[in-house]
């Protein structure tokens, strides 16, 4: 219940002016709110017509506007932003009130950097272009209508990589954005990158209507590669209403000296050119030659072709599923290469279902004509080891069987790992009908010289893989190692500076007894056996050949066989510097023989062409003895040739043991 104060009460009065006052107020702040509202009412009103008035300002301004005094500023916008000067020398015309604004300008001139020297990276004589307005507003580009007439484009890489397109943004305009309708009349692309020394000249045309076919686009043009003849062709279909959601189909050839490449294939997005896939066909007389279009290390070969799938996302590479003939060899295989780093990196797995023999040798380089004439063995072309400093590789190759004539191959195994300018053959595995070759190869090319290191084992081989007849002349079980390293670009410097060791040892094994008796020269025996025809065998106690390389000399340690009946021992050194050899032999009778000659057995020349011969210093000796001793006493001109047969078995168990110690693969 509300209590009302009473006329008559004393506090009447003061309750009624109160509340009087409290209403006043209420009134004044009523009053005050409204002004603040209409005044705030009347300054966005104001604001609305300035701003209105501005932008009808800004429209008229920009209808009547002559663009052409705006091409100052323009230019000197695109200067700063590209870090180079820009120039518009022609017309500037501007159509701004469309859904589709149009913009065409005359005497574009795009210059150089510095480092390029004088002269335009473009000179665009005419340039027109529309774009879709409220797709741009929203984020997103899209080209209605790119114009280009008789452009003149320079592309200049310089040897570091650098290119004079690349404006500082990580980026060298590859990556387009989607146009409806491409026009070029009578383009001019010129490039020079010193990287791949490509110098190239080629014209660019794209013709407007759809019913062109495949010449709708076309880039022809030649030049040179790394002095070579270059030429150029790309071939796509008409530009007017490319779907960007749709592939985008091209054939393209191209040319290098006696490289060809051929691409039929597709852009997955148009005018986004660094994703497509082609099929794609390389040939030409040696895969190494590919490093000038490709920039990747390739093999010395022989003649190949090669087909596959080549697909680009990024700088991601794919080369999926190819195969063909590399010489007399097959090949197949896939490759990836990822570019994104510093340099490229391939990975994949090669295989061959038979390897011909002698392709093998053309990894290796070749003879120069005055090698080949002179008779020298070893390849001394150089190879192109500076390359390895250029990518890195994870590959693994595997032949399933050999085709020679001359060795009893049957699979071949290596796993190819390049690293840091560090290339690695690890294992290197041969495998024999019986036996095995097996190793690593290393070439670090980190030295502006190359250092080449080879460690090879040979394990469970037999002679008589090798040596022909029926029987063998010798027969047994042979153990190797070589571990040796040498400086070079070619096979031949490599050779010619070898150091480290090499040994060969046979634990046991049957040789030809007519053979062995002539290292004597046991006349009697040996030439008895000889002529007789007998075959007969005799034991191969075990056989030692130990070298220690320097210099590019080989040195014989120790040469023996220790036959049943005869022991043979040897000196002399193989000089890989002048390809050839200087070697004898000489037996040693374990029993009595009459007629034997003290005449060593040499082994000469060169590697290429060795020959045997006999030392005759010792047998004159004993010629001119008997001689004396016949006019003395005619019975005793035969002691001279009497070997009373005083040589010893070898110690075949501590001669074995201590070639383990050196590192022989020997068996215990």
């Amino acid at each position: 219940m509300t209590v009302v104060p009473t006329p008559d009460s004393g506090w009447h009065v003061a309750w009624l002016r109160t509340r009087a006052g409290i209403g006043r107020a209420a009134v004044f702040a009523h009053r005050r709110l409204f002004a603040g509202a209409w005044t705030g009412l009347r300054v966005a009103k104001w604001a609305g017509t300035v701003l209105l008035a501005l932008v009808a300002a800004g429209v008229l301004w920009l209808y009547f506007l002559d663009w052409n005094t705006m091409r100052g500023p323009l230019a000197r916008y695109a200067s700063m932003r590209l870090g180079r000067a820009v120039r518009i020398d022609g017309n500037l015309d501007v159509h701004i009130f469309s859904w589709t604004p149009r913009i065409s300008a005359g005497g574009i001139k795009i210059a150089n950097p510095d480092w390029a020297g004088r002269g335009q990276a473009a000179d665009i004589p005419h340039l027109a272009f529309s774009i879709r307005l409220v797709p741009f507003i929203l984020g997103r580009t899209i080209l209605p209508l790119v114009q280009l007439d008789r452009p003149d484009i320079v592309v200049v890489r310089r040897a570091d990589g650098v290119v004079n397109w690349d404006f500082g943004q990580g980026h060298t305009g590859w990556s387009i954005p989607p146009i409806q309708r491409f026009l070029v009349r009578e383009g001019r692309l010129r490039i020079d990158d010193r990287v791949r020394k490509l110098l190239f000249a080629g014209t660019v045309s794209s013709q407007e209507y759809a019913g062109a076919g495949g010449a709708a686009f076309q880039l022809t043009g030649d030049g040179t590669l790394n002095g070579k003849p270059f030429t150029a062709q790309i071939h796509g279909g008409p530009l007017i209403h490319v779907d960007e959601s749709r592939p985008y189909a091209f054939t393209a050839g191209v040319q290098a000296g006696a490289t060809h490449v051929t691409a039929d294939g597709a852009i997955a997005h148009p005018f986004h050119l660094g994703q497509f896939a082609a099929a794609t066909t390389f040939s030409g007389a040696n895969l190494s030659d590919l490093y000038e279009l490709t920039g990747l290390a390739m093999p010395h070969t022989a003649p190949y072709r090669i087909g596959g799938r080549l697909v680009r996302d990024g700088a991601q590479y794919r080369f999926e599923n190819f195969s063909g003939t590399v010489g007399s060899s097959d090949l197949r295989g896939s490759l990836a290469v990822d570019a994104s780093g510093a340099k490229p990196f391939v990975r994949g797995a090669v295989a061959s279902k038979v390897l011909d023999f002698k392709d093998i040798g053309q990894l290796f380089g070749g003879l120069s004509p005055a090698a080949a004439q002179s008779g020298r063995l070893l390849p001394d072309l150089p190879l192109h080891i500076d390359r390895l400093r250029q990518m890195d590789a994870d590959v693994d190759y595997d032949a399933g069987a050999i085709r020679s004539r001359d060795f009893p191959l049957r699979g071949v195994h290596t796993h190819i790992g390049l690293k840091g300018s560090v290339l690695l053959l690890k294992p290197l595995a041969f495998q024999f009908a019986r036996g095995r070759l097996s190793g690593q190869l290393q070439i670090d090319a980190r030295r502006a010289v190359p250092v080449t290191s080879v460690d090879a084992r040979v394990t469970d081989l037999r002679f008589e893989e090798f040596v022909a007849g029926n029987p063998p002349p010798v027969e047994g079980l042979v153990e190797a190692r070589a571990v040796l390293s040498g400086s070079g670009n070619s096979v031949r410097k490599v050779a010619a500076t070898a150091s480290g060791r090499a040994m060969l040892v046979a634990p046991r094994g049957k040789f030809r007894e007519a053979f062995a008796e002539l290292t004597g020269i046991d006349l009697l025996n040996g030439l008895g056996l000889l002529l007789a025809g007998d075959k007969s065998s005799t034991g191969l106690r075990c056989a030692v050949a130990d070298f220690s390389a320097q210099g590019g000399v080989l040195h014989a340690q120790r040469l023996l066989f220790d036959t049943e009946p005869v022991r043979v021992e040897g000196s002399g050194n193989i000089d890989l510097n002048d390809e050839t050899l200087n070697l004898q032999v000489i037996g040693k009778p374990k029993e009595f023989r009459i007629g034997r000659l003290h005449a060593p057995i040499t082994l000469t020349g060169s590697l290429a062409h060795p020959s045997i011969g006999i030392k005759p210093g010792g047998a004159l000796l004993q010629g001119g003895l008997a001689v004396v001793l016949g006019f003395l006493f005619p019975p005793a001109a035969i002691l001279p040739f009497v070997d009373p047969g005083l040589a010893k078995d070898a110690n075949c168990a501590g001669l074995l043991s201590n070639a383990g110690a050196k590192g022989a693969p020997v068996k215990k």
